[in-house]
Formats: structure tokens, sequence, C-alpha cells
């Protein structure tokens, strides 16, 4: 009885002895290699979880790709003051009288009779209105017609024209002004001014390709910066693609060139401007001109 009670006791001190070593070892065995936690690969691209906030796609520097920018971002900058602008872009002579739609607005002035009634340029259009300025606007065929639709304070002139180039694009004053082809213009939009013209010059900031590059001639347009920014703009000899790749270099520092739409040109080309802007006065009409059909002009925004 008493061998087996001392072999009982060796065996219980022989398990003893092996666990105490067992859990030494795993104890020096923890400290010497750290717990290895298996880690899959990483995303490709991390899409946070719905509810947190999203980068706006509308600001270019997170978004990697100019977008428009939503009317409240273009309110925090200060109005841009009325100026005259001659700069050399691309190898073409261009002035721009650049303005601000908070400042000032633009109007049609149409000639009822025809185009050699009256206000013979755009400055005696201009002074007949009290307008700061005046530039040609919309073509107009051999009898003296508008090309396409005219509307001058809300009064409809001429016909919509949905097949000629000349008459691509559309300038609409309705609560703000704004530039956009022919189709997206809807004819029960509350428009106070419009006129049709065209080519595209610029758009989305990229000259527009296939554009006529042969025939130089005298240029009027019109530039927009998709905001509150806008210019009327005259060139002394340039072709429509020559014109095109000029704007889009973006030759003014003071305007981002989002649209630019062609107005009539060549012998019509007529861009005058008061002295009351700084760097004027401007007058661009030559002996050559001929008398047009309808004027944009520019106005103080009344207070």
């Amino acid at each position: 009885m008493a061998t087996q009670h001392r072999y009982g006791r060796q065996v219980v001190a022989s398990f003893s002895l092996l666990l105490s070593g067992l859990i030494l070892a795993g104890c020096y065995s923890s400290r010497l290699e750290p717990e290895q936690i298996p880690v899959g690969p990483l995303p490709e691209k991390f899409t946070p979880p719905a509810g947190l906030p999203q980068p706006s796609p509308s600001i270019p520097e997170l978004s990697g790709k100019r977008r428009a920018l939503p009317p409240f971002w273009d309110e925090q900058k200060s109005p841009l003051p009325a100026s005259i602008e001659r700069v050399t872009s691309r190898g073409l002579d261009l002035t721009f009288l650049l303005f601000d739609e908070r400042s000032y607005h633009l109007s049609v002035a149409d000639k009822k009779e025809g185009p050699d009634t009256e206000w013979p340029t755009a400055e005696s259009a201009a002074m007949a209105h009290g307008a700061l300025a005046a530039i040609n606007a919309s073509f107009f065929d051999a009898e003296g017609d508008p090309l396409g639709l005219v509307i001058e304070n809300g009064r409809r002139i001429g016909k919509w024209n949905s097949n000629s180039s000349l008459t691509s694009g559309v300038f609409a004053m309705e609560k703000r002004p704004r530039l956009l082809r022919r189709q997206h213009w809807r004819s029960f939009s509350p428009t106070r001014h419009l006129i049709q013209a065209g080519p595209f010059l610029v758009e989305n900031d990229i000259a527009v390709g296939g554009l006529e590059n042969q025939k130089r001639s005298p240029r009027s347009f019109l530039a927009w910066d998709g905001g509150s920014r806008w210019a009327l703009g005259y060139a002394a000899k340039a072709s429509l693609a020559e014109l095109a790749a000029a704007l889009a270099a973006q030759p003014v520092t003071q305007l981002e060139i989002t649209t630019a739409l062609n107005l009539d040109g060549g012998r019509s080309s007529d861009l005058w401007v008061s002295a009351e802007v700084p760097g004027g006065p401007l007058n661009t009409r030559t002996l050559w001109n001929r008398p047009v059909r309808n004027y944009l002009l520019l106005h103080r925004q009344s207070r």
C-alpha cells in the first residue's frame, strides 16, 4: 500500500513537471514570435460606407475633372469690373470687353424695317438705347430678314431655324443669360431677349472641331465662363478654326472661356465701347462695313 502511494506521488510530480515545461516553452515562444494575423490583398478602390461624407464631384481639385460649378460657388467671387482687354493668342489679335452679369446685362435691339433703316452703326445703336457698348448680333438674309429667331423685350421676330450652322447656337436672356445649343432651348421658356447665331467656337473649354479654316475675316463673338463672367469679342482677321483655337487657349486671365459663340462677321463685324468703360473708347468699325439687322447691347444693372 505504501509502495502504491509513493508511485502515485511520482506520477503526479512527473505530470506537473511536464506541464510546467510546456507552459514555459509557450511563454518563451510567444515573446520571440509575435502573433501572425492573416492579411488579405488590399482592395483596388476603397468605397466609404454609405452615410459618410463624399467629395463633391463639382470641385475640380477633388474630382480630377472640371465640371460646371453650382451657382453659389461663382457667387462667392467678387463681380468682375467691366474692362477692355487686348491680347494676342495663337498669332491672333483679340479684343475683349469683359463684364459680370451681376453688374451688367445684355439686351437685343432689332431694326423692325430692316438693316438700312435706323442705327447704321454699333455706336449709334448704343447711343439710342443708353448702352455702354454694342456689337452686331445675328445673321440676316439677302432681304434683310433675320436668319433665325430673334426676341426683343419678349417680342418674337423672324422664325426658328433648325437647319443652318449659322443658327446652331442660342444666346437667351431668361432669369439669367446663357449660351446653349438650339436643341436645348424651349419655346415656352420665359425669354426676354434671344438671338440664334453660330457656329459654336468653344464648348466645355475645348475648341470645336471641323470648323472652316481657309477664309480669314473680321469676327465678332460672345464668350462665357459658365458662371457670371462674359465677354463681347472681336478678332480683326481669323478663320473660324483659328479663332476657336485662340479662344480655347484661354488668353484672358480674368475669364476662363467655357463656351464661345460666333456672331455675324466679315463686313458686319462691329464692336463699339463707351469711354466710361476702363480701356475705352473702342470702335472697330471700318469704312467698308455694312449696316446690320440687330445688335447686342450692354447696360448697367438697374439698382
